[in-house]
């Protein structure tokens, strides 16, 4: 038994005594409550007529054993009883919350701002934000020799656990990611680590001091590197202590495993969250926080995971384990949902897949008006596991790929090699289409924790994107450099992102050259006609467009950063988030500017927010002159079908009526009725949706 690769050992059973094993399920109504496990000593194989005997068995002692797991409900402290209910709960066993009065709380909805379409059902799961071990409050066994036992015990779970992942890792982000999982493993495996603990809880009987012990040391060893990527390397050792204390704390509190299907509730989605998540498990995204162009929900969109942010009191309204139905359309959450709600929410998720299979039925159409104008319609990416979502939705290339998440895996800037590795695999998966690579944007709510980045009172106006990478030239050249040595390829295009000036732009392209330099000094092949790209989403750098065309090869319009800083909107902020509106006039206007600039230099121009997603947002864009449009790869049908319904003369004489519109209602206005008007709200799998669209916004005008 224990060389299967499903086996998990428990030491506390000292099942390390017996060669086999076999476990029949305790089944009550239907639901699996636990499991009946039969080892002996001896290697054996278990004959059918014995599982049939102990089938028996499992049947007549589930009842006995559910009903001594509610009876131990009795009489527990308020703080136990939320834990073993929410236990119960994710074996589909509801038990009433302390604080619940009955059937008024039955199908209780909550509102927050549907940031990624899709409906889930599930049991609630919350995630806490990473733990932060010099602030931790924590209370060791008074047994010491139990304390170090427990430590070590932690040392081997976290180890395995790791190794466990590192497979799904690697078929989730790319062996970049994995490979960062494996140096933790390796950690956690080193003789000298792991004795240094043992020693230090030895002497100090207390798990978290003997690590914070530990960490200290190592810390002062690595800041006297001088090589700033192996010093760097003391954030994995970090990560490693972190990982130990969690598990400690988990085995010590009995903190509830994510399970399949969970519905994943947050302060506030970050990006490092999709680098600690198990995504294959997680069926929707709500945060307390957020709005919808903060990262996380750009990240749920990507992934395609119904997502809703900014519910306020989300965490304190749901337990661990209750179930839950999100609709990232509309943006509810409804916890405790009677049958009835959970069928029809559950008619509504088929409806929904099927409308996904029919439009990516017809991905190999290419996106014309009736009148025959063409617009690319490409994907934006951060992941390796994104790829199979272009090809599957049809896209035409990748239209962005935010470089950042690999970042994220390194909590700093990555080695040069594993980002070529990445590059190349992703510029020969588009070949022959184009993939644009947008260099760090890292920064701001970006911050992988070891950037330096010194504490700024406004971030999202500090050191961030291009600014950071200028700050540090050696790993801005060591991006540059993994990108053209990916440009072999032909179809690799370099994006600059916030650039506010012609300067910056001219000292980025100075960098560029350098690296282009020892390249060719090292005789290593690369694209040197490559294509450089400007980010338009500062006001500056749209209202410079005609200058910076002249010293760049193509425009690329960042509507979620433009419409932020245009009209002063934190667009992480659900506070103001009613005030964010890539459909207002200015913003609007800066586009118009922009595309006009870029034709004027003969330059291609293509829009990659968010925006390129809003269907009342696609007949506006698409008359004004808007060449690409780049949004998440779920997208790609459902725009490709709002642009065969159009015809481009129209479309620009919607384009001027939205230019001289007062408000971002009436430009929303006009782009709803050019949806009624071609006929696409009797579409059979996007009009639906559509008409709800145009409805929320009627009401909210």
């Amino acid at each position: 038994a224990p060389a299967h690769p499903s086996y998990k050992y428990f030491p506390e059973t000292g099942e390390e005594r017996f060669r086999s094993f076999m476990a029949v399920p305790l089944i009550v109504r239907g639901v699996t409550i636990g499991a009946l496990v039969v080892q002996t000593r001896k290697a054996r194989v278990f004959e059918q007529p014995e599982v049939g005997i102990f089938q028996t068995c499992a049947q007549l002692i589930a009842p006995v054993v559910i009903n001594a797991r509610l009876l131990s409900l009795v009489g527990q402290p308020d703080e136990q009883l939320e834990r073993s209910s929410a236990e119960l709960a994710l074996h589909g066993i509801p038990v009433k919350r302390s604080d619940d009065s009955g059937a008024q709380h039955r199908n209780f909805e909550l509102k927050g701002i549907g940031t990624s379409r899709g409906i889930a059902i599930g049991p609630v799961y919350h995630m806490a934000n990473p733990l932060d071990i010099a602030h931790l409050d924590y209370a060791p066994s008074q047994d010491r020799e139990r304390e170090e036992e427990d430590l070590m015990r932690a040392i081997l779970e976290a180890r395995r656990g790791l190794d466990d992942n590192r497979e799904s890792l690697e078929e989730r982000f790319g062996p970049d990611f994995a490979s960062v999982f494996q140096t933790h493993v390796q950690i956690l495996e080193d003789k000298g680590f792991v004795s240094k603990l043992h020693d230090e809880v030895r002497v100090t009987g207390n798990a978290l001091e003997a690590l914070r012990n530990v960490l200290s040391a190592y810390n002062k060893t690595f800041a006297r590197i001088e090589d700033p990527y192996f010093r760097d390397r003391m954030m994995d050792v970090e990560d490693v202590g972190r990982r130990v204390m969690e598990q400690l704390i988990g085995e010590r509190h009995h903190t509830i495993p994510l399970v399949e299907g969970a519905i994943v509730v947050t302060d506030k989605l970050l990006p490092s969250h999709f680098a600690r998540l198990e995504l294959e498990k997680v069926s929707a995204l709500v945060s307390e926080h957020g709005g919808q162009t903060s990262h996380g929900a750009i990240f749920a969109r990507t992934l395609e995971i119904p997502a809703v942010m900014g519910v306020p009191g989300i965490l304190e309204a749901t337990r661990p384990g209750e179930t839950a139905i999100v609709d990232g359309g509309e943006g509810s959450v409804f916890l405790s949902p009677d049958e009835g709600l959970i069928a029809e929410y559950g008619r509504a998720q088929q409806r929904y897949a099927i409308a996904v299979e029919h439009l990516d039925a017809l991905r190999e159409r290419p996106a014309e008006t009736r009148d025959g104008r063409r617009i690319t319609l490409s994907a934006n990416c951060g992941l390796v596991s994104d790829l199979r979502l272009v090809e599957r939705h049809g896209a035409e290339g990748i239209g962005l790929f935010r470089t950042e998440m690999l970042a994220f895996a390194h909590r700093g800037f990555p080695e040069e090699e594993e980002q070529r590795q990445l590059y190349q695999r992703v510029a020969r998966f588009a070949a022959p289409d184009l993939v644009t690579f947008r260099t760090l944007d890292l920064g701001g709510d970006k911050d992988p924790g070891n950037l330096g980045i010194s504490a700024e009172d406004n971030p999202q106006l500090g050191c961030r994107s291009i600014r950071l990478s200028l700050e540090h030239p050696e790993s801005f050249r060591a991006q540059i450099r993994a990108i053209l040595g990916a440009s072999t390829t032909g179809n690799v295009r370099l994006l600059l992102p916030m650039i506010s000036s012609l300067s910056e732009l001219r000292r980025a392209r100075s960098l560029i050259e350098e690296s282009k330099a020892e390249l060719d000094t090292a005789g290593v092949p690369f694209d040197a006609d490559i294509r450089v790209g400007v980010m338009i989403e500062v006001p500056s750098a749209a209202l410079l467009a005609d200058v910076l065309a002249k010293e760049c090869d193509f425009f690329s319009i960042g509507t979620n950063d433009l419409t932020q800083y245009t009209l002063a909107v934190d667009r992480g902020n659900e506070h103001v988030a009613h005030l964010y509106d890539p459909l207002h006039p200015a913003v609007l206007a800066l586009i118009d500017h922009s595309a006009r600039a870029g034709a004027r230099a003969g330059i291609p121009v293509s829009l990659c927010g968010e925006m390129a997603s809003n269907p009342l947002a696609v007949p506006i864009l698409v008359g004004l002159g808007i060449e690409e449009l780049s949004g998440t790869p779920a997208a790609v049908p459902i725009v490709k079908e709002i642009v065969h319904a159009l015809e481009y003369g129209q479309s620009e004489a919607d384009a001027r009526r939205a230019h001289e519109a007062s408000s971002a209602d009436d430009v929303r206005a006009i782009g709803a009725a050019r949806l009624r008007e071609v006929g696409l709200l009797e579409h059979p799998d996007i009009g639906p949706w559509l008409a709800s669209v145009i409805d929320k916004q009627e009401r909210s005008a």
